[in-house]
């Protein structure tokens, strides 16, 4: 597709005024690097600055709107100090910078930086307005509105509220969130792919459940701003909406992509996002000089193709997509920024890099080779002194595989199985099964199968009287019954949406691993489902384990669906070679619609349980051990090996080290 055939709902948004954040020469963080993409994308033919259609106008952002992220006095503050030093007020001003954040040499106060920081994060919001069809958006012709927005020097995802951190001023995605939040109803998804931790995004709505905040970067025992744990989870009512994947240093495409695949897919159907907005700092590069992460232009592009997808499954294509870190200026962030702008307007990049391009910023390049080669050197990396690229995409033959591959990739995929075990609801994980080592005896499992060959007896039926008529149950249920049945309007405790609900239970139907129980109605409505599924990676190595799921619609609780349903699907005699458990998790959907205490939830599922031999268990596993209110509760077969039994207990009361999982 060319330029003149790109879609009017993408656009790029953009003022020459935001070249203007430059905190001098010696700074790693550099406004050439977007004149540089832009350039680049003008040379290539994939953008024409001069076409009014693929432009959105940029505006400076309000004070009220600023205020939306930041503090008044933080904002005073900047305004401040954006004003040339005068030597009478040089200790006040020395004052302002060491509470406010300016006084180390990551981000010095400069002059008129209020202004330019404001129209980054007015571009930000501006973006986000456009998307959502708000009138800070600007008014568009019928079908021009655009559905996707580029705002390359967005993305300064480190300022907190009250404080500059980190090269960042104004969190400008921040900035643009809340608006959304204040303007409308929608639930805002923000996935930050930069190598450094997205602190000051997640600081600003870690109490939010209308955000989710994903972030997938390198740990932060190495690298600032040492945050990002898989533990850090959010707080409240919006527990579980904070996802940290911190990656091990010089991880690789391979398992870069893995991870993120095993992880985006199942945390987006659980929170049923209405926009996307992605940072896509492209400091993750092997080249970069301030990070270890080790990734090329492959695992770039496929996390650009991956939220792409997402935005258009889950946000009916609405996405704005931010630039932020990235400081091997001329090698790597043009060409990184250039595939996110190509993946926007659905085209495809030329092989090579442009010659009038490589003629002009190959000096650039040059100039600073010899410290950006004692920068890697000090980041405890080779050196990427492999000449300027000439091509848009790496050669697989630039980049040799890292000494410690298998190692590195064995501690991510651990961590995937964590962030997976805290955050994403059973049935949702059930549902997007991570590969997994086969149990021994995983064959007990096919035994509850058999039921489903032809020549043997079929899935079990039974009818349920309720003052409501009469509710039909069956166990072992075949994806062609879930097809035919809808969902009830109140069926939503795992992915917020009834439609998505259906086709999660579709998905877990043709889930081999699985055994699904429906109750619906004669009028083929879904009121209910229990799931019965292999334990996940936390409890690996524990043999015949299964975790039991239930979820009764909303409207029709109170009828004893939940006790009569979970008790007609533990009902089979091949149960009792096998450990069930059910965790209770107070921040998981399926509190919302009771109407009633987290206190009293946890009692009744402990009674709902209980009445099936379930007995509540003491124990370490971090999603309970975090909330006096959560619960597990645990039923062991009567022909479970005793050796088998005290694995099950001892793991209860001690945390399993991931590195051997």
């Amino acid at each position: 597709m060319s330029v003149s055939q790109v879609s009017h709902g993408v656009r790029i948004a953009f003022d020459p005024a935001e070249l203007c954040y430059n905190f001098g020469p010696e700074h790693p963080l550099q406004p050439a690097r977007v004149e540089a993409l832009l350039d680049l994308l003008t040379k290539s033919s994939l953008w024409k600055p001069d076409e009014p259609q693929t432009r959105l106008a940029v505006r400076t952002a309000t004070l009220d709107e600023l205020k939306l992220a930041h503090t008044a006095d933080y904002i005073e503050a900047v305004q401040r100090l954006s004003i040339p030093a005068i030597e009478e007020t040089s200790q006040e001003r020395a004052r302002l910078a060491l509470h406010y954040g300016f006084d180390g040499g990551d981000t010095p106060a400069v002059p008129d930086m209020h202004e330019v920081c404001a129209t980054i994060a007015g571009g930000t919001l501006v973006a986000m307005s456009a998307v959502m069809g708000l009138p800070e958006g600007g008014s568009f012709a019928d079908n021009e509105r655009p559905l996707h927005v580029f705002h390359p020097s967005g993305g300064l995802h480190h300022a907190w509220a009250e404080r500059a951190s980190g090269f960042c001023i104004y969190n400008d995605a921040a900035v643009a969130i809340a608006h959304v939040l204040r303007a409308t109803e929608a639930k805002v998804l923000y996935i930050d792919f930069d190598a450094h931790h997205g602190d000051g995004v997640q600081r600003a709505f870690y109490d939010e459940p209308r955000v989710m905040t994903i972030s997938l970067h390198e740990t932060g025992r190495y690298l600032f701003p040492g945050t990002g744990d898989v533990v850090e989870t959010g707080n409240g009512g919006a527990r579980g909406y904070a996802v940290n994947v911190p990656l091990e240093p010089f991880t690789e495409d391979d398992s870069y992509i893995e991870i993120m695949n095993a992880l985006l897919t199942p945390l987006i159907t659980s929170f049923a996002p209405d926009v996307l907005i992605t940072q896509h700092g492209c400091d993750t590069h092997a080249y970069d000089p301030l990070t270890h992460l080790s990734l090329t232009t492959r695992g770039i592009l496929a996390q650009i193709k991956t939220a792409h997808e997402l935005a258009h499954t889950y946000c009916g294509g609405r996405w704005v997509a931010l630039g932020g870190g990235g400081y091997d200026l001329y090698r790597v962030v043009p060409r990184a920024w250039s595939l996110v702008w190509a993946e926007m307007s659905e085209q495809a990049v030329p092989e090579a890099l442009p010659p009038a391009w490589i003629e002009r910023w190959l000096p650039a390049w040059q100039a600073g080779q010899e410290h950006e080669e004692t920068a890697q050197m000090l980041m405890g990396k080779a050196s990427a002194a492999t000449g300027f690229p000439t091509t848009f995409l790496d050669r697989a033959a630039d980049f040799p595989p890292q000494p410690r591959r298998w190692s590195i990739s064995t501690t991510n995929r651990h961590t995937a199985a964590l962030v997976r075990h805290l955050v994403v609801p059973p049935p949702v994980r059930q549902a997007f099964p991570s590969p997994r080592h086969r149990s021994p005896l995983a064959g007990l499992f096919d035994l509850l199968h058999l039921n489903r060959d032809a020549t043997t007896a079929p899935s079990r039926t039974r009818t349920l009287q309720t003052e409501r008529g009469p509710i039909l149950m069956r166990d072992f249920s075949p994806p062609s019954l879930i097809e035919r049945l809808r969902p009830d309007s109140g069926l939503k405790t795992f992915a917020r949406l009834p439609e998505r609900e259906h086709q999660l239970l579709l998905t877990i139907a043709k889930n081999p691993d699985c055994a699904l129980t429906v109750a619906h109605t004669t009028m083929g409505e879904i009121v209910g489902e229990v799931t019965i599924a292999p334990a996940d990676e936390w409890w690996e190595g524990i043999e015949n384990l299964y975790e039991v799921a239930i979820e009764v619609s909303a409207s029709w609780r109170g009828l004893g669906i939940a006790r009569n349903m979970l008790s007609f699907a533990l009902e089979l005699d091949a149960l009792e070679d096998m450990i069930l458990f059910a965790i209770g998790l107070s921040w998981h959907w399926d509190t919302e619609g009771l109407g009633i205490s987290v206190y009293r939830y946890r009692e009744l599922l402990a009674h709902l349980f209980g009445t099936l031999g379930f007995a509540e268990y003491p124990t370490t596993e971090p999603n309970v051990s975090m909330e006096p209110f959560n619960v597990l509760l645990a039923r062991i077969g009567k022909r479970v090996d005793q050796r088998v039994a005290n694995q099950f207990l001892s793991r209860l009361l001690s945390s399993p080290n991931l590195a051997i999982l």
